[in-house]
């Protein structure tokens, strides 16, 4: 899976080119959100690179030292996206073998409970295998032990 970052660009009244980048929210409650058109990949972030240096006024070339600090903040923001993304897959991990009660709309008291038996990743979202169905990891609502568990699915 390729991390993805959000860069912006907006052309200066100097005519130079400015860029941020942003990663996208991709926190454990938000892993089911769909990736925004606006993020780019290492690839489509070098051909932009590429692009505003072809495209430089050669009277005020732009200093080397921007374009790599371009780059190393692409690189930090692209790292730090892809260990929050292990992260979320190490809590997943860690979720297997554990009782836990899910958010859901499907039954009547909004809540479904299980032990969680294995996780899967399905176009970038996280999903708990309880029983023979698949929850959404951004709908955990609670982690708990055996006999709290009994008690709670006596209910």
């Amino acid at each position: 899976m390729a991390s993805e970052v959000g860069v912006w660009s907006q052309v200066n009244a100097d005519g130079s080119v400015s860029q941020t980048a942003t990663t996208m929210s991709s926190s454990l409650s938000s892993m089911g959100s769909t990736k925004s058109k606006t993020t780019i990949d290492v690839d489509g972030f070098l051909q932009l690179m590429v692009a505003e240096m072809q495209n430089q006024d050669p009277l005020e070339p732009t200093d080397n030292s921007k374009y790599m600090a371009q780059l190393a903040t692409f690189t930090q923001v692209e790292a730090t996206t892809e260990m929050n993304d292990n992260q979320i897959k190490q809590t997943a991990s860690n979720l297997v073998g554990k009782y836990v009660i899910m958010k859901t709309s499907t039954n009547n008291d909004g809540f479904v409970g299980g032990k969680v038996d294995y996780w899967e990743e399905i176009s970038d979202v996280l999903y708990l295998g309880i029983g023979d169905k698949l929850y959404d990891i951004k709908d955990l609502d609670t982690v708990m032990d055996d006999e709290y568990f009994d008690v709670w699915s006596a209910q």
